[in-house]
């Protein structure tokens, strides 16, 4: 059988770009963190720092995708994405960590803030952010890897936002210690929005079933299959975020020519192509020969030969 596998790659020079644009950013924001004090800013500069190696990871993952399968990785590179993707989620959460840390600290020892710094680089790392997410939105959409370098866009973009506010509290109401508060409001946030991609990256890396497969529903469309018995030994699993496999043992009633059974199977597959949008089908045809019918099942079947 063909089976055809697609890939949205967004183009290098998109990639680029977004990295040429993070890396002005990162240096623009240190320069005026140490200007101005603002733990805001040079929190906001760590985490576009983040953004650049972010980026430069997925970048790296997606052309390990392209990478064609050898002998040795008959699936090639295929998860490179999702690796990429669980790094990256996890480096948020870390940074997030980091920002609660230096937070705690400036509240106990505040420190005096320029405010003027402040608002520019937060007003310009809004724009040029916000410009990254857009050239990237469309290719988000369908990869978990580049919706990870993507989340570390968004929310830079939403710190900016709240620097911005801390920027403009302390020039109209000599408020140093808000810059610290939006600091841990920032890093809870980063925390929140970056768990559904872990949790996501980590189902698929410990191929656990996709959120949207009813296994008992795919048990029930094969089962329509008037000359199948039981079904057995049936996993589903993702191989990347876009591409999902099963296999199953597919226990006839009686010993059918094989060009019936491979009719039989190909109505299975077709089945559960339309109604589950699986990727890739592998069904084992058996008659009276797997002592265990259960759905989900460890261990091998125990076959005895047939006399003839």
């Amino acid at each position: 059988m063909n089976h055809a596998h697609h890939h949205h790659t967004p183009t290098g020079s998109r990639l680029g770009a977004t990295i040429a644009i993070n890396v002005v950013i990162t240096v623009a924001q240190v320069v005026g963190g140490l200007l101005s004090g603002s733990l805001a800013l040079l929190s906001d500069a760590l985490h576009n720092a983040s953004d650049v190696v972010a980026l430069i990871i997925s970048a790296i993952a997606e052309k390990l995708i392209t990478r064609t399968s050898t002998p040795e990785k008959t699936f090639g590179y295929r998860r490179a994405g999702v690796v990429a993707a669980m790094i990256n989620s996890v480096t948020l959460m870390a940074i997030a960590l980091l920002l609660i840390k230096e937070a705690v600290t400036r509240l106990i020892h505040p420190v005096d803030v320029s405010p003027g710094p402040v608002i520019l680089l937060a007003i310009l790392s809004i724009a040029l952010n916000g410009l990254c997410v857009l050239l990237l939105k469309e290719e988000a959409e369908g990869s978990l890897n580049i919706r990870s370098a993507s989340l570390h866009l968004f929310t830079d973009m939403v710190t900016s936002v709240a620097v911005l506010a801390g920027g403009v509290a302390v020039a109209l109401f000599g408020v140093h210690r808000l810059d610290s508060l939006l600091s841990m409001g920032i890093a809870l946030y980063l925390i929140y929005a970056s768990w559904g991609l872990v949790i996501q990256s980590l189902s698929v890396l410990m191929q656990f079933t996709p959120p949207s497969v009813d296994v008992s529903k795919v048990e029930e469309a094969m089962l329509e299959e008037k000359a199948v018995r039981n079904i057995h030994h049936l996993h589903v699993w993702q191989l990347t975020d876009n591409d999902i496999h099963l296999e199953a043992h597919v226990d006839f009633h009686e010993d059918l020519p094989l060009s019936r059974v491979g009719d039989t199977l190909a109505g299975i597959e077709a089945r559960l192509r339309n109604r589950f949008h699986v990727t890739h089908v592998l069904l084992q045809p058996e008659f009276e020969v797997c002592d265990d019918t259960d759905l989900i099942a460890d261990a091998a079947c125990r076959r005895e030969p047939h006399d003839h």
